[in-house]
């Protein structure tokens, strides 16, 4: 005997199917929407709400106000497109065939994205993705030179539909247009410790805000939608960076300026208001967060942890490391970093050649300063000389709250030795857990004390400690 279903039959048993898989508690739950502001080589300190007083952004600054600001938030890559494959992922891009630049993940990793189209939500990527293979998973997507804003998504949203915006503006990144409808004045911008002071390098930094402003501005706007169509309250705002600065020593660098970027978190009516955070966040964690707030399950391979426990004041593993790295970005310069609560371990394997540089020169008035002030032998401060050196140390080991600028490299110092060798076991671990193809510090350097020179041990020495 055969048995045949009409078309409502079925709708009506698969219905029930799915409803008796969710909880009853979520039955009867208007699902969240997510809103995600991404800029594009931004560090941490360039916000008013991180007590930069010389930028204009009031609009992040009131979300600020209104949510949770992360002091100390990084991500897993100091490049664009591997550091939004892990978002995207909720894994490390090496995991996912994703660690040099304008790589695609490989396809049978499954996307955030995806996940979401599944659980019901209508998903929108508005500008730069960065990662072709998923931007075509978007129910809505528009390039990143597009001049279609929020409110055309908005208006194709289906009624009642939660819904996620990628809005993936492409400030600061360079070249600049010098094209701003608010203006910093030159002479009113912080200069960072590891540029030179001069009039060309101010006026760069100056668009650099100029930027970050058109993006406040453009955010701004996103939040007033929100607030006409009265989907505020029931929407998570996320702002946040993909990397650092697109500056000398940040962008595709693992310092500081290259890896914390600005991470600021409003969940309206379930999560705190006006709270900073100093907590080891990686923004990996991101997926996991949206997963459990869509009331999706988070899968074990993702590598992030979700946020929601902390952002609700409710008990919460911190993180012990943060882990981030780089491989190509323009250049073969491969390198790992270990950021604890205090210390920061910066292992490179090209360290034979000096600081390498991407395709960013070519825009910067900075860089042409330091061509500049190099060959006129003024740079002013010895400590730029490090931009020109011929090679650079295999080991850099930094005390974060005694030494933030990453100046005074502790690797030699006997007083350390033990700590530094806690962080490379931290790493290796890390590595080999993860499947990292580069060879993790315990297996490199099996001498175990690594010397602040790129010859770490003579052929001899290494035969004998194999």
């Amino acid at each position: 005997m055969k048995l045949y279903l009409t078309g409502l039959s079925l709708v009506i048993i698969i219905s029930a199917l799915y409803l008796s898989k969710v909880p009853d508690d979520k039955k009867e739950e208007n699902p969240p929407n997510i809103v995600f502001l991404f800029t594009d080589d931004h560090s941490v300190p360039d916000l008013g709400a991180y007590g930069n007083d010389k930028i204009h952004t009031p609009n992040i600054d009131r979300l600020a106000e209104e949510g949770v600001l992360f002091n100390r938030a990084y991500v897993t890559s100091s490049q664009c497109s591997p550091s939004r494959a892990s978002i995207l992922t909720g894994r490390y891009a090496h995991e996912v065939g994703a660690s040099r630049l304008h790589v695609d993940r490989m396809t049978d990793f499954e996307s955030i994205i995806s996940m979401l189209n599944d659980k019901g939500y209508y998903t929108g990527s508005l500008r730069k993705v960065h990662q072709k293979n998923i931007e075509s998973e978007f129910d809505f997507s528009v390039g990143r030179r597009s001049t279609v804003f929020v409110d055309a998504f908005l208006d194709e949203l289906p009624e009642d539909t939660p819904f996620f915006i990628w809005f993936g503006t492409t400030d600061p990144h360079r070249p600049y247009t010098n094209d701003y409808e608010y203006k910093h004045d030159p002479n009113e911008i912080y200069v960072p410790d590891f540029l030179p002071d001069t009039g060309p390098v101010r006026e760069d930094i100056a668009n650099y805000y100029n930027e970050i402003t058109r993006f406040d501005t453009e955010s701004g706007e996103i939040m007033k939608l929100l607030e006409e169509r009265g989907l505020a309250d029931n929407t998570m705002i996320i702002m946040a960076g993909d990397n650092g600065m697109p500056f000398p020593r940040a962008k595709a660098t693992l310092y500081e300026d290259g890896i914390q970027v600005p991470l600021i978190i409003k969940w309206p009516g379930q999560g705190q208001s006006g709270v900073v955070n100093d907590d080891l966040i990686s923004l990996i964690d991101l997926t996991p967060t949206w997963l459990e707030l869509a009331g999706i399950e988070v899968p074990e391979e993702m590598r992030g942890q979700s946020l929601l426990p902390l952002l609700r004041s409710e008990d919460y593993e911190k993180r012990e490391y943060i882990f981030a790295g780089r491989n190509w970005h323009d250049n073969w310069d491969p390198m790992r970093s270990v950021v604890g609560e205090r210390y920061k371990l910066i292992q490179n394997y090209r360290p034979e050649v000096g600081i390498t540089h991407t395709l960013d020169r070519l825009f910067s008035p900075t860089w042409d300063e330091f061509d500049r002030l190099k060959e006129e032998g003024d740079l002013g401060d010895e400590r730029l000389e490090y931009f020109f050196a011929e090679s650079r140390p295999v080991v850099e080991f930094y005390d974060l709250e005694n030494d933030p600028g990453e100046w005074n490299n502790l690797a030699d110092d006997p007083e350390y030795a033990d700590l530094i060798d806690e962080y490379q076991q931290a790493l290796s671990d890390w590595m080999n857990e993860t499947h990292d193809f580069l060879p993790s510090p315990k297996e490199a350097f099996p001498s175990k004390r690594l010397n602040n020179s790129y010859d770490v041990l003579d052929a001899e020495e290494f035969d004998s400690s194999n």
